[in-house]
């Protein structure tokens, strides 16, 4: 069996958030990687699943240039809404670098590594929201 097989696409998953239950915080910082280019984006509402994290957010990057650009956006967004920085896990040319906010967690992906580790099925019975906004 294929490394594919039985996978379903990021898009068959059901989704049932709303934009205007998100967070104005984390709404700008959904803009903030929009603005970058980051790709995919999802979000992920943990609130009432678990007091460790309220949302994770989930996109894709090409290269290590745009991830660096994206955890430096959405950081300062965040930092300036009041949000505290655990901490970054992964450099900016890795295939996958989390930047932690305690309530709020990213994972910047590159492509490969995205469809490899499949979050999406993980988290498929969570509530969230595709990423379609204009900014």
């Amino acid at each position: 069996m294929g490394k594919t097989a039985g996978k379903k696409s990021r898009s068959a998953y059901r989704t049932n958030l709303e934009w205007d239950r998100i967070p104005g915080e984390v709404r700008k910082g959904i803009e903030a990687l929009k603005d970058k280019k980051v790709e995919e984006i999802r979000i992920y509402d943990l609130r009432s699943f678990t007091p460790f994290c309220d949302f994770v957010i989930i996109g894709t990057v090409m290269s290590g240039a745009q991830a660096r650009v994206a955890k430096h956006g959405i950081s300062e967004v965040l930092l300036n809404e009041g949000l505290r920085l655990h901490g970054v896990e992964g450099e900016d040319d890795s295939s996958w670098m989390l930047i932690d906010f305690w309530d709020v967690v990213i994972h910047l992906f590159r492509p490969e590594t995205r469809d490899y580790y499949n979050l999406e099925a993980l988290w498929a019975d969570f509530p969230w929201w595709p990423g379609e906004v204009e900014v």
